[in-house]
């Protein structure tokens, strides 16, 4: 007699934790997402170009002008210019694809065929006079002997 009170005490009991428990585990599943917003979009851009050699990221704007968020990746257009410019064609467009790891976004790669430092948007040539904003890299094809010459 005494195992069916043991029994009939558990019946009661486990349906009250699940009660508890599956609020706790949802909200600690909903805790480990990015947050789907500009600013932490913004903040892995400008994580992922403080590591690109060759960008003073402390004399360059950053800003996103586009943004698609998917199931755990996220797509933005970003424009970055010289801190102080208003003059767009001193400005380079980029495309990212961003993805969730550990509740943060992080940049996984570019999209499309630009590189950093490459030819401006459109394939148009650097400024008459070669004159870049600061802090940019500098513009140029491949060197001279580098051996990729006429390959397309």
């Amino acid at each position: 007699m005494g195992g069916s009170a043991v029994n009939r005490y558990n019946l009661r009991v486990r349906p009250r934790n699940i009660i508890f428990i599956v609020p706790l585990v949802l909200g600690l599943i909903a805790c480990s997402k990015a947050p789907q917003n500009r600013e932490a979009v913004e903040k892995a851009v400008v994580e992922y170009l403080k590591g690109r050699p060759g960008l003073d990221m402390n004399s360059m704007e950053v800003q996103i002008t586009g943004l698609n968020f998917r199931e755990k990746e996220a797509d933005a257009t970003v424009v970055i210019q010289a801190k102080g410019t208003k003059d767009a064609g001193g400005s380079m467009t980029m495309k990212y694809v961003l993805e969730q790891k550990d509740g943060k976004w992080v940049v996984k790669g570019r999209s499309g065929g630009n590189e950093h430092g490459g030819s401006a948007p459109g394939g148009a040539e650097p400024p008459a006079g070669g004159a870049l904003p600061p802090g940019h890299p500098p513009a140029g094809g491949t060197k001279a002997g580098s051996g990729s010459e006429g390959k397309k």
